[in-house]
């Protein structure tokens, strides 16, 4: 026999042999993505990042293809050449971009709004995750209100309400860009921390009221104004406040702040107050304005102990700026001042703005200014002003800025030419947020309400998925409808079961409840039967009642009979032993001696 032939009848192993399949080649066929709804622009080329990242991973795919030697597959190669012709398409298609649709609004998705009415108050802080899921709103009616873009319906309700401070307004609101929890900053001494879902997790220290210097307390002594996250920390948050200072904390540390920073003032007194405060984006900077109009810049590396940079006269004395906008390129700020000014400045040379612009009303001390996601817009929310307060010719105009209604102005960063104004309402504008993600923009106003602003082809996620879902029904089991009027009444249900009789009759089950809430319902017209009885008095009794302290029933359980005790005449009790007191006088038998008879006073004790 062949020996080959041999060695294949004999086994080549012991046990159950793998079986290896055959190789097949891999082909990755790169399709066409989906236009995405928003489209990222970098703010120092001008391209766009979204499309250049899709374009680098399909090139990193077809790379990874060519370098295992496969054989070139010619429907990829079509999809490839296909993605970068539609790639370079939309890039030089200005009208795709986010900036081309919404061009009717001067670059602010300003198409469509929704309305978030849940305050009573003025709404002084505003913050919006960054994944744009939630929002969170703060007011004068001590409130705090979170809102849930992915669980909203049409009825726009917020999903948690709670107070943190009690009779204390809430003056700032901030989600950590990193950690997704919630700073809120009360006018107290004491700032709080709450995860995303609304629960409290630190409250941190109030200083000592009593220390002059500012560096030796554990956290603020007065009303806190302005706080912040850290860009890049997840555990470091700032502070400002009244007592002319600024302060960084540690989450985790909540028995006082990691740095203090000493605000100086040049005018008499020395002390200031905080009135804006935050990082730069990269977080390598803290800027922030005082009332007196300066505006401070320090660097995270040094010591704190002097700003690197100050101006001086940034803002009008005892004005000062409501908030401070940090562009994405880190060396363009926006100051937002209370002397009805907006300035644009240079972080690296901060001598003189490189623009400003005058008579823009403010509507609170709260207001914001903020920039568009591709740094090229400025916009800010302006006051309602009295028609007996404007001087110009035409007051209802829409693009004035002195006009009635409370409305955002969009200014162009450059040389801030006002480019577009949209009216918001009757009320002063306060808070103000672009959320890059969804690209939409949020205003609260005095009156306690919160505009969402939209558009259908420029803006994804976010309002636009309340505006979709219609609120639920909910009905009674038992019939029990609003009637037109406004009254509501026990409607039976009609089954046309019986051709015969009018209506059908009700089940027994029905029949039973409809008769138990007729029987309480007349009870509780009877003043009598739903008297609350009086409950018992502690300690000093008052109104003929007698009081009862904690061993009364002590002592109470001591006596037996004490019931029928209660009832028995004294003077029978008494006169049951005059017998055997005659008899047998044992404590008195001296006075058989010594007074036989007895003699009785002849003067009562009242005649006395």
């Amino acid at each position: 026999m062949d020996e080959e032939a041999l060695r294949a009848m004999l086994p080549g192993g012991f046990g159950k042999q793998e079986v290896v399949a055959p190789k097949k080649r891999k082909v990755d066929t790169v399709l066409e993505p989906e236009e995405p709804n928003l489209q990222y622009i970098d703010s120092v080329s001008g391209t766009n990042s979204y499309d250049m990242a899709k374009k680098q991973d399909a090139g990193h795919e077809l790379e990874a293809v060519d370098a295992k030697g496969s054989q070139e597959d010619p429907l990829s190669k079509r999809h490839s050449e296909d993605l970068d012709l539609s790639l370079n398409s939309k890039r030089h298609d200005p009208s795709l971009l986010p900036e081309g649709l919404t061009a009717e609004f001067g670059g602010a998705p300003l198409d469509q709004h929704i309305e978030l009415q849940d305050h009573t108050k003025t709404i002084s802080a505003l913050a919006v995750d960054p994944s744009g899921t939630r929002v969170a709103t703060g007011s004068h009616d001590y409130q705090v209100k979170l809102w849930d873009f992915g669980g909203m319906t049409q009825s726009f309700r917020p999903f948690r309400a709670f107070e943190p401070a009690e009779n204390y307004p809430v003056v700032q609101l901030a989600y950590s860009p990193v950690s997704r929890n919630l700073l809120c900053v009360n006018a107290t001494t004491e700032p709080r921390v709450y995860d995303f879902q609304g629960e409290e997790l630190a409250s941190y220290k109030k200083g000592n009221v009593f220390m002059r210097d500012m560096k030796h307390t554990n956290g603020h002594v007065s009303e806190m104004i302005c706080g912040n996250w850290h860009p890049t920390e997840a555990n470091t948050f700032l502070t400002g406040g009244s007592d002319s200072t600024l302060r960084v904390w540690d989450v985790d540390f909540q028995a006082g702040q990691k740095i203090v920073i000493v605000v100086r003032s040049k005018q008499r007194g020395t002390k200031t107050k905080v009135t804006a405060a935050t990082y730069t984006q990269d977080g390598k900077a803290i800027l922030a304005a005082c009332q007196d109009g300066a505006l401070h810049v320090w660097s995270t590396n040094g010591s704190y102990s002097r700003p690197s940079v100050s101006i001086e006269r940034a803002h009008a004395v005892n004005e000062g700026a409501s908030c401070i906008a940090v562009a994405y390129d880190n060396t363009t700020i926006a100051t937002r001042g209370n002397d009805d000014t907006v300035k644009v400045w240079d972080l690296r040379q901060l001598r003189s703005p490189l623009a400003s612009r005058e008579n823009i009303p403010i509507g609170s001390e709260h207001s914001d200014i903020v920039f568009s996601p591709n740094g090229q817009q400025v916009i800010t929310g302006t006051a309602a002003v009295p028609a007996t307060a404007r001087l110009t010719s035409t007051p209802d105009a829409l693009d004035d800025l002195l006009s009635e209604w409370g409305q955002i102005a969009v200014f162009s960063r450059d040389d801030l030419s006002l480019k577009h104004v949209h009216p918001v309402g009757k009320s002063s504008v306060t808070r103000l947020h672009w959320q890059p993600r969804i690209n939409q923009v949020l205003a609260g106003t005095r009156n306690g309400t919160v505009n969402v602003y939209y558009d259908n082809e420029a803006s994804q996620l976010g309002a636009l998925l309340g505006v979709k879902r219609s609120a639920k029904v909910r009905s009674n089991p038992f019939g029990i409808e609003e009637l037109p009027g406004g009254v509501t009444a026990d409607v039976p249900i009609f089954m046309p079961e019986d051709k015969d009789q009018d209506y059908y009759e009700l089940d027994e089950p029905k029949r039973q409840y409809l008769e138990w809430k007729e029987a309480k319902n007349r009870i509780r017209r009877d003043p009598i039967k739903t008297k609350l009885p009086q409950m018992p008095i502690r300690g000093q009794g008052y109104g003929g009642r007698v009081g009862k302290s904690a061993n009364t029933h002590l002592v109470q359980g001591m006596y037996e009979g004490q019931a029928a005790l209660r009832m028995q005449d004294p003077r029978e009790a008494l006169l049951k032993y005059a017998d055997k007191a005659d008899k047998d006088p044992r404590w008195t038998s001296v006075y058989s001696k010594t007074q036989p008879k007895t003699i009785f006073s002849e003067e009562t004790g009242d005649e006395e």
